[in-house]
């Protein structure tokens, strides 16, 4: 049990000064908890809330031991020590640090400093007594700080030991990209052992849906949900088994990554993710799970949207100026021709039309291009632009034709 004892050399604080010292703590303790909730936005809340009263309680109980000491008693500070440790303890279970409660004390110091001036001032004691008290002031809140602290401590030890916590820790390693030299150290707090080919699986989820518990699901995966999105890291051989439980679980879309090794988490998660974004625009079929390695250039075409248009508006410039049926069906042949390079009849069998139809489009496509389709980089470039492009029209996005005839002179 932590104890205080006066020193012996300490100046005597007379028995009425200390029992109107106690006489005032209800209002010391109405005027800190008013101040804290007025100048720390964290500790901010209504007058009446459980948030103040804990505020007053606990200077209350301070001020109370502190007159005590000062009065010369022998007293107990392990009442006051363990609140002090629960209140730092708190804060580190919720995420804190200790700056707002350490601003809490400052405050408390400043006011119950005040009181004491008025009171001793106003007995007539000596300036040293004053002094002695200020002191000692000091020295308490101190202490209290340093209560907070072990508490603070205790919950920080108390989170490293959390097995969920150091999944979360894991899991958000590999997704920066961590020195993989760090990845077993935090595995083994984790306890999940690192496979040596991992897939990611991104997902959304239905309206009203609750993600179930990676400890229920397919080798337990590492995962990072919200109400609307989850990723989950899993072991590659246990893919097939968590996209099903997936499914059966809820989840409207998944995309899966192709096997990785653990440096290019991240990446897959970016991969599988902007999958899922290349569905809801139209740019990848809709499907029960996207397979990122059937669409891989789909998914390169798309990592730079800005790009895309900007390569749209000047490449495909002649087919913007053409009239939508028109610009449909000849990007439609043009793109059939880029990939195959196959004869009109060929590619008439493929659009399921007639191969005069071909040529015809075939010439139109000729007059509007010329000697740029026997330049090999305009052709490379075009195609990837016309398979990034494409797709998103066919869906119903007029952004680039939009863009296209808001930037044209007229």
């Amino acid at each position: 049990m932590s104890e205080a004892i006066v020193a012996p050399n300490a100046p005597v604080v007379p028995a009425a000064v200390v029992k109107q010292l106690e006489a005032g703590i209800p209002v010391l303790a109405e005027r800190v908890a008013r101040r804290v909730q007025t100048d720390i936005a964290a500790y901010a809340g209504p007058v009446g809330g459980r948030r103040r009263r804990l505020i007053g309680l606990a200077v209350s109980e301070a001020a109370a031991l502190y007159v005590r000491r000062v009065g010369g008693r022998r007293i107990s500070t392990a009442g006051v020590d363990d609140l002090f440790r629960k209140m730092g303890y708190g804060e580190a279970s919720e995420g804190h640090s200790l700056e707002a409660l350490e601003q809490a004390l400052r405050v408390s110091g400043r006011e119950a400093w005040n009181v004491l001036q008025d009171v001793i001032v106003a007995s007539g004691l000596p300036a040293s007594t004053l002094g002695w008290l200020g002191n000692e002031l000091v020295d308490f809140i101190d202490h209290l700080s340093r209560q907070a602290g072990t508490g603070h401590a205790m919950a920080a030890r108390a989170r490293e030991r959390d097995v969920s916590v150091s999944q979360q820790r894991l899991l958000d390693a590999l997704l920066a990209g961590t020195d993989t030299a760090a990845l077993p150290g935090l595995a083994d707090r984790a306890g999940w052992p690192l496979p040596a080919h991992a897939v990611v699986v991104a997902a959304t989820a239905a309206d009203g849906m609750t993600w179930p518990a990676s400890d229920t699901l397919a080798g337990h995966p590492l995962a990072q949900v919200t109400t609307t999105q989850g990723i989950f890291l899993v072991g590659a051989e246990h893919t097939p088994e968590l996209l099903t439980q997936l499914r059966n679980g809820g989840a409207v879309m998944l995309a899966r990554s192709w096997p990785v090794g653990l440096a290019d988490v991240g990446h897959a998660a970016r991969w599988a993710t902007r999958a899922l974004e290349l569905v809801a625009v139209g740019a990848i079929p809709r499907q029960p799970v996207v397979d990122c390695a059937r669409y891989r250039t789909q998914l390169w075409l798309h990592a730079e949207p800005a790009l895309r248009r900007e390569l749209a508006q000047e490449l495909l410039k002649p087919l913007f100026a053409e009239t939508p049926n028109s610009r449909e069906i000849l990007s439609e042949t043009l793109l059939v021709w880029l990939e195959t390079r196959d004869s009109a009849p060929a590619i008439a069998a493929i659009l399921g039309v007639h191969p005069q139809t071909v040529r015809y489009r075939w010439r139109r496509i000729n007059e509007l291009f010329g000697e740029s389709l026997h330049d090999p980089e305009f052709v490379v470039q075009l195609t990837m632009v016309l398979k990034a492009s494409v797709p998103l029209w066919v869906a119903g996005d007029q952004s680039d034709f939009e863009r296209y005839w808001n930037e044209e002179p007229a």
